[in-house]
């Protein structure tokens, strides 16, 4: 997608790390650059804080003269009551033509073969075959806008061309000499719309974008539409539900909605902060009603998505978690497509057999399910 721009990227994403898997996106947004393409890229302020502070990679990427970076809420040690609110979107725009959003951070845990320790990860590849102000790509641009232009989003910049600094410019050069000789088929022309499948309808649903306490303008819509339907699939690599989302929960399966909840098995989460706090609450989450499947497959799982019936799926980087809903910025793009809804259906399916789940007072496994220690 990066190869293919010819006037403008957009980045956004939560965690951007200049481990192996962050330099060769770097070495990409670099060439890209050179050929003149416009490049924003906006990271949010913990990963600012943490991973892009002071850092000779992201500081030679700063200095070139078409990659603009901005952090979302840069961290305050003086100012500690606003660290919360979080940029937790994650997408990469291509001109006006092309757009991938869902739950991958740019990071060796998510971007593929780097590391032993990997994430299932979902985004939906979006690809525009008409240039329509009203379709989802133009909406996610002006989401963009929106955020790129809050006095909270502070520009990142590159205070000193030091000769490190100089080193990683040269680096990343040989990098991405290195990526088109390990995928060549990155410099290939595809047929994006052979690859995609068509749809009826996709819309951007989102939080607020001020970095305050949030209206839960996410959780609203998901309720909502799931309330239209009869019966309901949630992945979510953790739970951790406020009350007001406990009595939600609880009013769909009271109007008869089966509602399953497919979750990281505690001993398989990425996250073990988010991943433990089912222990304390898991009874909770079951006396809502809900069926909540505990997966343990190969890696663990950092997808986020709803299923409603069979035709929409919605898709994107909301937990279910109180951060998520009252403190993050979170996109979901709702689809609705019969196909699609079939595709993850089925990968559900499969999922479950790797999955513990709570019946009648005791749990069953699925047949592929195999207990970590």
């Amino acid at each position: 997608m990066i190869e293919e721009a010819q006037e403008e990227i957009i980045l956004s994403t939560f965690d951007f790390n200049a481990d192996h898997g962050g330099k060769d996106i770097l070495a990409a947004l670099q060439n890209a650059a050179d050929r003149g393409v416009s490049v924003r890229v906006i990271v949010d302020g913990i990963s600012g804080f943490l991973d892009l502070r002071g850092n000779p990679w992201f500081q030679a990427a700063a200095s070139h003269k078409n990659i603009e970076i901005r952090i979302y809420n840069p961290v305050n040690l003086l100012m500690p009551w606003n660290i919360q609110a979080r940029l937790h979107d994650k997408y990469l725009i291509i001109d006006r033509d092309m757009y991938l959003l869902g739950g991958r951070n740019t990071t060796n845990l998510f971007l593929g073969d780097y590391s032993s320790s990997k994430n299932i990860d979902r985004e939906l590849f979006i690809y525009e075959i008409q240039d329509d102000p009203d379709s989802s790509l133009y909406q996610l641009l002006d989401y963009f806008e929106q955020v790129w232009q809050l006095e909270e989003s502070k520009d990142y910049i590159c205070s000193n061309l030091t000769d490190k600094v100089n080193d990683c410019i040269l680096e990343l050069e040989k990098q991405y000499d290195k990526l088109t000789e390990q995928y060549p088929e990155m410099l290939e022309e595809w047929d994006w719309e052979s690859l995609t499948m068509e749809t009826n309808k996709v819309s951007l649903l989102s939080n607020p974008v001020q970095a305050e306490n949030k209206e839960p303008w996410m959780w609203y819509s998901l309720h909502q539409m799931m309330q239209e339907g009869s019966e309901v699939t949630i992945y979510t690599p953790y739970i951790i539900c406020g009350l007001e989302m406990y009595d939600d929960l609880s009013s769909l399966t009271q109007k008869g909605i089966p509602v399953e909840i497919i979750t990281n098995d505690v001993a398989s989460g990425a996250n073990p902060w988010g991943c433990t706090d089912y222990l304390n609450q898991k009874e909770n989450v079951w006396e809502t009603g809900v069926k909540v499947y505990e997966f343990m497959g190969a890696h663990s799982c950092h997808t986020k998505a709803v299923l409603i019936d069979d035709r929409m799926s919605i898709i994107g980087s909301y937990n279910l978690d109180m951060r998520s809903t009252y403190q993050d910025t979170e996109l979901m793009l709702a689809v609705d497509s019969p196909e699609l809804n079939a595709l993850i259906r089925k990968e559900a399916e499969r999922d479950k057999t790797y999955s513990k789940v709570m019946e009648n007072g005791s749990y069953s496994y699925g047949e592929n399910y195999e207990p970590k220690f």
